[in-house]
């Protein structure tokens, strides 16, 4: 436990003393129904490799939204879907494991790999049903998680949607995990948000 809080402080401290790499992106674009959100240069600064060889998963959460462009009126969000992603270390393969909604599980053997993985756009669709001006928007918000997390995570991409802890862990595993959040919380861990914005394009006919 010394070991990793140690490491953790180590990571914290070399991002913020790191000289700033090409920044992370995050871009939505259109192709008919479909939206086409693509994240890049996740892992270029070296901050998320260094916390998951220190033994913290990364949790990539996105959210897609369609909105109405209505001109001098507030926008109208029309339709919205969110998924998620996990990606962390296997230690004792040394390989790194990038699990998507739905459980695909896929191995990299280095984080150049994984980092080039996590660029594959999604291609989700996301039908209008609506007239007139719309756009999409997309969210990314890149976190950390504890041990406990990333096994109820794991299990809801998977499918299963009854949580992972029923409050049946010992003594010291409840310790263990609330130090660890703890820890998550006071060390000030890198975060990352991102959002993007397509082109307005026009659907139907206009609205009256």
């Amino acid at each position: 436990m010394v070991r990793r809080v140690a490491g953790v402080l180590a990571v914290v401290f070399a991002g913020r003393l790191a000289a700033q790499a090409t920044a992370p992106s995050l871009a939505v674009t259109r192709d008919g129904p479909v939206a086409r959100v693509q994240a890049h240069g996740l892992l270029g600064d070296g901050r998320f490799i260094d916390l998951m060889r220190s033994g913290f998963p990364l949790r990539l959460h996105f959210r897609l939204e369609l909105w109405q462009d209505r001109s001098g009126w507030f926008d109208r969000l029309v339709k919205g879907v969110e998924w998620d992603a996990v990606a962390r270390l296997d230690p004792l393969a040394d390989e790194y494991i990038l699990i998507s909604y739905g459980g695909a599980v896929r191995r990299f053997a280095t984080s150049a790999e994984l980092d080039s993985a996590l660029d594959v756009p999604y291609r989700v669709t996301l039908e209008a049903g609506e007239s007139g001006r719309l756009y999409f928007v997309a969210h990314l918000d890149v976190t950390t998680l504890n041990d406990t997390d990333l096994e109820e995570l794991t299990r809801w991409l998977k499918g299963d949607v009854t949580p992972a802890v029923s409050g049946q862990e010992n003594l010291g595993q409840a310790l263990a995990h609330g130090a660890q959040r703890a820890l998550v919380r006071i060390a000030g861990l890198p975060t990352l948000s991102l959002d993007g914005r397509s082109e307005d394009f026009a659907e139907g006919a206009p609205p009256p």
